[in-house]
C-alpha cells in the first residue's frame, strides 16, 4: 500500500497544477484546505489531491484524539 501512495504522490507531483503552486507545500496546502472548505458548502471544484484529503483526515483524527484524551 506504501509503494502505491508513493507512486500516486510521485504522480501527482509531476502533474501541472493549475495553482502555479509547488506541490506539498504549505501554500500548496493551504490553497487545497481553502477549496475542500468550499466544496463542502457546495461550490464545486474538479479535484482536491489525496495528499490532502490525507491530512484533513489526519487532522481531524488528532482533534477527536485530543477531545477524548
Amino acid at each position: 500500500m506504501r509503494n502505491l501512495v508513493r507512486r500516486l504522490q510521485k504522480l501527482e507531483g509531476r502533474l501541472t497544477d493549475t495553482a502555479g503552486l509547488v506541490p506539498h507545500s504549505d501554500a500548496w496546502f493551504a490553497f487545497y484546505e481553502d477549496q475542500f472548505a468550499r466544496w463542502k458548502v457546495g461550490e464545486e471544484f474538479p479535484c482536491i489531491p489525496l495528499a490532502v484529503i490525507d491530512r484533513i483526515v489526519e487532522g481531524a483524527d488528532h482533534e477527536e484524539q485530543a477531545r477524548a484524551g
